[in-house]
């Protein structure tokens, strides 16, 4: 039999628009031959989209016209559909009917969540406790906040003279004859950082090429390096700030610490939820008409004449 996709049967029926036509009053988005899309249709439709794509759909009249056109194609096939009546065929009915049943239910549970899980000042101890047993994953490893000027050789110029020419330049630096932005500036190759007069920002040692951390890793802040040769050509360096190893200190990282506890709290609250659903002493199975059908699974019955 002809089948239409769930999606789009169960907006029309779950909405209520059934072919009951339009609220009274309600605003026409779209005139169509076989239906209208209203203000109504749409804002349930945006409602219907996850709330963290919600929130930026509704701010982007693009993605609103998105949601617009493709509500209304929904809301069209699904008229045809039950006009075809194709809402009672068994299987499509027992389809609507299941994902009704898990809508009710997802709403129930959150509902339930949301009064259990209380604000975040009751998992901060908790929180707090998980920061110290697991310290390291916190850890921040020394950094550099450095700058340097990147050499490399002109057309036909040798290694040799390459290196020539950068040393001319340290001396230069070392003799405060050129300061070391406008220097930067004017003669490194690193377009990128040459731009910030040479400024690489704050990295970690293990960011960079073996023969540049060990140079960066001899200097004091202030200090200038001799020309460093690297694949990349000759490197003079300048460390502006040793920044030592540490931790992230709670209150950075306390808020994301309270989320994860909640989120086990939510977690928890399902497993107990569904559990005590199934275990409630007052909930039995009729065992006689459960083993009667499982030997015989008819699921769709011949109706009576």
């Amino acid at each position: 039999m002809y089948r239409v996709r769930l999606s789009v049967l169960f907006l029309v029926m779950w909405s209520g628009v059934m072919l009951a036509g339009e609220p009274e009053g309600d605003e026409v988005l779209i005139h169509g031959p076989e239906v209208n899309l209203t203000v109504e249709d749409l804002r349930r439709a945006l409602l219907s989209v996850p709330r963290k794509n919600r929130e930026l759909a509704i701010k982007d009249p693009v993605k609103i016209r998105e949601v617009m056109d493709s509500t209304y194609m929904t809301k069209v096939a699904a008229t045809r559909a039950l006009k075809k009546r194709l809402d009672k065929d068994p299987e499509t009915a027992a389809l609507i009917w299941n994902r009704t049943q898990n809508f009710l239910a997802f709403a129930e549970l959150d509902d339930a969540m949301n009064q259990a899980i209380g604000p975040d000042a009751d998992y901060e101890q908790a929180a707090y406790e998980r920061y110290l047993a697991n310290r390291d994953d916190y850890r921040l490893s020394e950094r550099f906040k450095a700058s340097h000027i990147l050499l490399q050789p002109k057309e036909g110029e040798s290694d040799e003279e390459l290196r020539e020419r950068a040393e001319k330049l340290y001396r230069e630096l070392s003799g405060d004859k050129i300061d070391f932005e406008s220097a930067a500036r004017e003669y490194s190759a690193d377009k990128g950082s040459a731009e910030k007069g040479g400024s690489l920002g704050t990295f970690r040692p293990g960011q960079m090429v073996k023969p540049f951390r060990e140079a960066l890793q001899a200097l004091e802040p202030g200090q200038i390096s001799q020309p460093v040769k690297t694949r990349f050509g000759y490197h003079i360096i300048r460390l502006e700030e040793r920044i030592p190893a540490s931790y992230r200190p709670f209150e950075e990282v306390k808020a994301e610490l309270i989320e994860k506890a909640k989120d086990r709290a939510r977690l928890d609250f399902r497993r107990d939820y569904w559990r005590r659903v199934r275990e409630d002493p007052n909930a039995r199975v009729n065992e006689k008409a459960f083993e009667a059908f499982i030997a015989d699974p008819v699921l769709v019955p011949e109706r009576k004449q």
